[in-house]
């Protein structure tokens, strides 16, 4: 079975107007399920902790199959395989059915970025077809569910899981009505940073949430796809008639952040870098462009904050690149400022020039009001140290452009 596992290169060049999950991302991870058999060096069978959960299929591993058409099968049956009653979320049930699940615990988890699985589910109403991630060894908290389908297959749930200050376990979860599940194959997808968690379906938005302190959490995630019978469907009386029944997927794609770390940003045209005023580290100091000396005060720690964006902080301060007043228009002065998670600290970062290390830095705040972007640049291409930088609307000048030196 062919798996493509991608070193994080540069795959993906797109125009700062492109709203695709994608903007931003390295592709990293290609699952096509070819056959002849699952591939154990990335994929576990069952779940992380185990073979069974909060539903009533017990879960073994010939009941997830390729097929000789590149599918991942995973099919539920009426057949006992473990004897045992469990307490669940749903009441005390019985494990007298046989399912299977996957995951890839302990060998292929990410720290955030973008996960797509291309599905079809059961159209047996009593199932649960479910694809989440949750934390590399842990068990459901944190957990970020894509999808689950349970009763109705014209509407899917997603959410997220988290720590709240008592330190239990809340859910947050939402419906997406009037989205077809077992028709035929669909794309679920789900994005997630620093700041935020968007989900998608077939390519399409469906929800965001700013979730910057809870997802704090967030670490290494592992992708767990199952398929159980009963639980979160215990509201559907199970007709076994209706088993065997099964669960498709046809393949998955994980995508990374192309930048995370600290960087220097070296204008193209003057060669001047982006740095603080004058090393301070007092709120609404000017962003200059200056000699090289290796100060800190030149350095920026960039994170992805989710939905394609960006976040950039000076080194030295913790403050971020800021857009002053959320200001839009030509020649609105860049400073720094405490994080507050705002769009206009946020940035789009647009590779150029068909080189993965030269790039424009576009204000997400301009992207979303009306008119074009503005991107930070040098002010009338000035070559005068000193000189304070501000955002300006693309005339693909090389004042505009900044080349991203890793440290």
């Amino acid at each position: 079975m062919r798996i493509l596992l991608i070193p994080l290169v540069y795959l993906l060049v797109v125009s700062y107007t492109d709203t695709h999950p994608t903007d931003g991302l390295a592709l990293t991870f290609s699952e096509q399920f070819n056959p002849p058999a699952l591939n154990t060096s990335v994929w576990n069978y069952g779940y992380p902790w185990g073979s069974y959960h909060n539903h009533r299929a017990n879960t073994v591993p010939r009941q997830a199959k390729i097929t000789p058409e590149g599918y991942l099968n995973i099919s539920a049956i009426r057949e006992r395989t473990i004897t045992l009653g469990i307490l669940t979320d749903f009441g005390p049930i019985d494990l007298d059915f046989t399912s299977g699940a996957v995951n890839t615990n302990g060998k292929f988890c990410i720290k955030n970025g973008y996960v797509e699985v291309n599905l079809r589910a059961s159209d047996v109403q009593s199932t649960w077809p479910s694809v989440y991630l949750i934390g590399e060894d842990q068990t459901t908290v944190p957990m970020i569910t894509i999808m689950e389908v349970f009763n109705s297959r014209s509407r899917f749930t997603y959410g997220f899981r988290y720590a709240n200050d008592q330190a239990t376990a809340e859910d947050e979860s939402y419906t997406a009505d009037n989205r077809e599940t077992s028709s035929g194959f669909h794309r679920f997808g789900v994005d997630w940073g620093y700041d935020q968690i968007t989900w998608y379906y077939d390519d399409q938005w469906v929800k965001t949430i700013v979730k910057s302190n809870e997802l704090k959490q967030v670490d290494n995630m592992c992708l767990v796809i199952s398929f159980g019978v009963g639980g979160k469907s215990k509201d559907t009386p199970i007709d076994p008639r209706a088993y065997p029944t099964l669960m498709s997927v046809d393949w998955i794609e994980m995508w990374q952040p192309k930048y995370d770390g600290f960087y220097k940003f070296e204008n193209t045209h003057t060669g001047f870098v982006m740095e603080i005023e004058s090393a301070l580290t007092t709120e609404r100091a000017r962003v200059l462009q200056w000699h090289d000396n290796g100060g800190d005060w030149q350095k920026w720690h960039v994170q992805y904050a989710g939905h394609g964006q960006y976040r950039i902080f000076a080194a030295h301060s913790r403050q971020a690149l800021d857009a002053y007043g959320w200001q839009t228009n030509n020649g609105a002065p860049l400073i720094q400022a405490v994080y507050h998670a705002g769009d206009n600290q946020l940035w789009k970062i647009n590779e150029v020039d068909g080189s993965p290390g030269v790039v424009q830095l576009i204000s997400v705040h301009s992207l979303n009001q009306p008119g074009p972007g503005k991107l930070v640049s040098v002010p009338a291409s000035s070559t005068d140290a000193g000189i304070q930088l501000h955002l300006w609307e693309e005339v693909n000048n090389a004042d505009q452009k900044w080349k991203m030196i890793r440290l």
